[in-house]
This record gives C-alpha cells, sequence and structure tokens, in this order.
C-alpha cells in the first residue's frame, strides 16, 4: 500500500470552500429577506422556509471551514518556524566539527 504525506502548507482548500459557502449562504438570505419583505419571487412558505434553513447550514459550515483554515495555517507557522530552528541546529553542528 502507498503511503501518502500531507504538506502542512496545504489547507486542503478550505479556504475556498469557506468563501463559496459563506456568499452562498449570504445569497440565500437575502434571497430570503427579500421574498418575506416584497414577495419579489412569488415562492411557497415551504421554499422560503427551506431557503432559510440551507443558508443558515451553509453559514455554519463557512464558519467551521473558516476555523479550519485558520488551523492550517497556524499550523503552517509552527511547522516553519521547525524548519528554522532545524536549520540553525544542522549549522551550528556542522560549525562545531
Amino acid at each position: 500500500m502507498k503511503k501518502r504525506t500531507l504538506s502542512v502548507y496545504s489547507d486542503h482548500k478550505t479556504g475556498f470552500f469557506c468563501k463559496l459557502c459563506i456568499i452562498i449562504g449570504i445569497l440565500l438570505l437575502i434571497i430570503y429577506l427579500l421574498e418575506t419583505t416584497a414577495h419579489i419571487f412569488g415562492l411557497t412558505d415551504g421554499t422560503t422556509g427551506s431557503m432559510l434553513g440551507f443558508s443558515v447550514l451553509l453559514l455554519g459550515i463557512g464558519i467551521l471551514l473558516f476555523f479550519f483554515s485558520y488551523l492550517f495555517g497556524k499550523l503552517a507557522q509552527i511547522a516553519e518556524e521547525i524548519e528554522q530552528i532545524d536549520e540553525t541546529e544542522c549549522v551550528d553542528e556542522s560549525e562545531e566539527e
């Protein structure tokens, strides 16, 4: 079985999906608010309720993905600091010899 290694610098596209979910959630929320206030689209109550539900769901998923993206960014910073420490230790060891 082939072993896969994952880079700490890869955020697994969570930043993209975070923005996508938040944008779609906000658009659905705007459409819901327009429909409930002015009845522009002529949708039924069940449709507007579903639209509100999907809007809240997508906004929640977007916030969760933002949190994951933030954590992947912090992980990349920690990995970079560890690599810098390792490089300085290697240089120090070679100078001692």
